[in-house]
């Protein structure tokens, strides 16, 4: 296999604690999102927002570090700095073989389920001001992702045209939004449009599910929820396609981000299927197949997927629309041995498509240089 360097499709910030708290609007600094050790009892420090929403950090650093009890206790004077200085980020790259990074949000997922929408919004364009900033320290190496509220989608859309101004080369939104407001209303359409104006591919990424939690008081639930996050996008990517958003906005491109990709052929197979058999008794106004409008404008990132890399190329598409990621500083991060991982996983594909998968797709679709 050939030594190409690696664009990282889905790589992770690690936000200062004090960071919402100096930027947020005034009139909510003192609600702003804090670190609290030991919260309701629970030993370790955690991400808290408000009495219901919360989120333990320990998995948010835990690259290279053994998952263990005693590490769920861990605070974030345990996390490795490239979290939020760009200049160890860019030393963590040089040592794990990473040339461009795009950079998701940690602590940010869980502002998605902050159900008052000027507050969420505030902590939202303070995370984007926050995150351009870093970006600017190399923008020829970093792809920053901000963070759009949809509870108004017309201000949504001005918030991605801002954050493509700031620097930022994409967003994330609710990975499946409120039931009675599905994303293909037309509602959203203005957001559609900014985003194929603009060349901002939108991100549904695991986690971001509005009312989306993993409680952990609950064992049986927590591991359900943890494996069945990905059925929102599954969903969500189903509705944008049927739903004709994809026909109407032919250049909007969407991202399922770490929700692997082992399930691409057979969802869009089936979707396939039903849309072959229902069409003259169920007309919807498509011009392509389902899996067309995928192939055109749906890209998937996945870190740590052994059925997928086995199956991708059932979905012929695959080999330009998927894009390795190391997940840093995640639990389930490659750091710093990404170089090995990427030789042992990916050995038996044909080197083009192994290309294509570990770094030309990612640099095409965010515009980086290669």
């Amino acid at each position: 296999m050939d030594s190409c360097r690696i664009m990282d499709a889905d790589a992770h910030m690690c936000e200062p604690p004090e960071m919402w708290a100096e930027r947020l609007d005034r009139r909510f600094r003192d609600r702003a999102p804090r670190f609290v050790r030991n919260f309701k009892g629970q030993k370790g420090e955690f991400f808290v927002i408000d009495e219901r929403n919360n989120m333990r950090v320990a998995g948010v650093f835990a690259a290279g570090k053994t998952f263990d009890e005693k590490f769920l206790e861990s605070g974030l004077d345990s996390a490795l700095p490239g979290g939020w200085d760009p200049a160890a980020r860019l030393k963590d790259m040089e040592l794990d073989g990473v040339e461009c990074a795009v950079l998701y949000t940690t602590f940010g997922f869980s502002l998605f389920r902050i159900e008052e929408p000027e507050f969420q919004l505030a902590c939202f364009r303070a995370y984007n001001d926050w995150l351009a900033d870093f970006v600017r320290y190399a923008p020829n190496r970093f792809a920053g992702l901000g963070l759009i509220s949809l509870y108004d989608p017309n201000a949504g859309a001005e918030e991605l045209a801002r954050c493509r101004k700031i620097g930022l080369k994409g967003a994330l939104i609710w990975a499946a939004p409120p039931d009675d407001r599905p994303y293909h209303f037309p509602v959203y359409d203005r957001l559609w449009a900014a985003a194929q104006e603009h060349e901002m591919p939108l991100s549904l990424h695991l986690g971001t599910a509005r009312r989306d939690t993993l409680a952990e008081t609950d064992r049986g639930l927590f591991y359900t929820r943890a494996v069945a996050r990905t059925l929102d996008v599954q969903n969500t990517i189903l509705t944008i396609i049927f739903g004709g958003v994809l026909e109407r906005f032919p250049r909007l491109q969407i991202v399922s981000a770490e929700n692997d990709i082992g399930w691409v052929p057979f969802l869009m197979e089936r979707a396939d299927k039903y849309y072959r058999r229902w069409k003259q008794g169920y007309t919807i106004q498509l011009s392509l197949k389902p899996s067309e409008y995928f192939a055109r404008q749906v890209y998937a990132t996945f870190i740590d997927d052994p059925e997928g890399l086995r199956t991708y190329n059932h979905f012929p598409a695959g080999r330009d629309n998927f894009m390795w990621s190391t997940d840093y500083p995640h639990q389930a991060a490659t750091w710093p041995h990404s170089r090995e991982v990427v030789e042992r996983d990916f050995q038996a594909l044909p080197e083009d498509d192994r290309r294509k998968i570990i770094r030309e797709n990612t640099a095409r679709l965010y515009r980086f240089a290669l």
